[in-house]
């Protein structure tokens, strides 16, 4: 007989249904009260209270009707990776979908997140593009299996390394933890080998020396306390990362017209609140990280060439290939006057 054969992220999906089920049940036609599922990447990351902020904010904007039940990945067993297919499923409500993560089964919305396109000194730059980007994020909700309500953001990215990066030629060789395409392009131009894990497996990949250095945001960093197993933190132009809030397609559909208004509302306080704590975040990560004895390696002009020449022969050109000519449209219009590059 032969035998039946279930992919790791296969089971995960069906083990995170069965406890969201067994959690929070669907509420029927009938009732007076909604409990939406919510699903955030970490509990333990300072962007959770957005989600607490949501929690708060629904069931008094909407007298009671609207409640939110707030889990994360991890406690799901969920990587991140695989939230399209969740909201497509309808398994969860309301999602963190990270273009970075879900850059598999959704190429284009990544365009916003490559690397290499914003400094440190250019959030307010990097801000204003994100939130222009938000157009193609609502015009591409039907590939996310959801709609698109807002954003906000992961702090300025940086790289955990467990050795010093004085050149960038020190990079060469080492196994890097990334998360999404575009940083795999990135990481190879310069010369270290890429390496896909879950954010709840580096603490651990670090520690052991399976990974040599890991990318994540200066605060994300600090609140797993990565700096107890790395002593540097590098600035490689990497730039913040955008989190999108999207609702499942299944569970927009069955919310009223003032539901629908109430949650739109409180994402924009989301929006707004969110990229000003990813400003503050940014600093307090670096600083917080400083305190426990971590070094920080910013950004050196020397640098930018290769930076440059990394994107426009590797990341960009790769990212184009996978997103497709509404790929390329889409950045041409929204991110060429941002970043000064176009996509031929």
């Amino acid at each position: 007989m032969a035998r039946l054969a279930f992919s790791r992220g296969w089971i995960a999906l069906v083990l995170a249904a069965l406890l969201l089920a067994a959690v929070v049940p669907i509420p029927s036609a009938e009732a007076a009260e909604l409990r939406l599922k919510g699903v955030s990447n970490s509990r333990p990351q300072v962007q959770f209270k957005m989600w607490e902020l949501m929690e708060q904010e629904l069931p008094k904007r909407t007298g009671g009707q609207l409640k939110l039940d707030v889990t994360s990945l991890p406690e799901l067993g969920l990587t991140g990776f695989e939230l399209v297919r969740v909201m497509k499923a309808g398994l969860v409500d309301m999602a963190d979908v990270l273009p970075t993560y879900v850059s598999g089964d959704v190429p284009l919305i990544e365009g916003v997140d490559l690397p290499g396109l914003f400094s440190l000194e250019e959030f307010d730059k990097s801000h204003k593009a994100h939130l222009a980007w938000h157009k193609v994020m609502k015009a591409n909700e039907a590939k996310l299996g959801g709609v698109f309500i807002g954003s906000y953001a992961y702090a300025h990215q940086v790289l955990y390394s467990r050795k010093p990066i004085r050149d960038l030629a020190d990079l060469k060789g080492m196994k890097v933890r990334v998360f999404g395409a575009a940083q795999t392009d990135f990481i190879k131009a310069l010369g270290a080998e890429p390496v896909s894990l879950p954010v709840a497996e580096v603490y651990t990949a670090l520690d052991r020396g399976t990974v040599d250095a890991a990318v994540t945001g200066t605060i994300a960093g600090f609140s797993l306390k990565w700096y107890e197993v790395t002593r540097y933190m590098v600035d490689l132009q990497i730039g913040p990362v955008m989190i999108g809030l999207v609702v499942s397609k299944k569970s927009w559909d069955r919310l009223s017209p003032d539901l629908r208004k109430a949650l739109e509302e409180v994402a924009a306080e989301v929006t707004r609140k969110g990229w000003e704590l990813a400003r503050t975040s940014t600093t307090d990560g670096i600083e917080g990280n400083k305190t426990k004895g971590m070094q920080w390696i910013a950004f050196r002009p020397e640098w930018k060439a290769v930076i440059r020449e990394a994107v426009q022969k590797s990341v960009l050109p790769g990212w184009a290939k996978r997103a497709g000519a509404d790929g390329k449209t889409a950045f041409n219009e929204v991110l060429a006057s941002f970043t000064g590059l176009t996509v031929p």
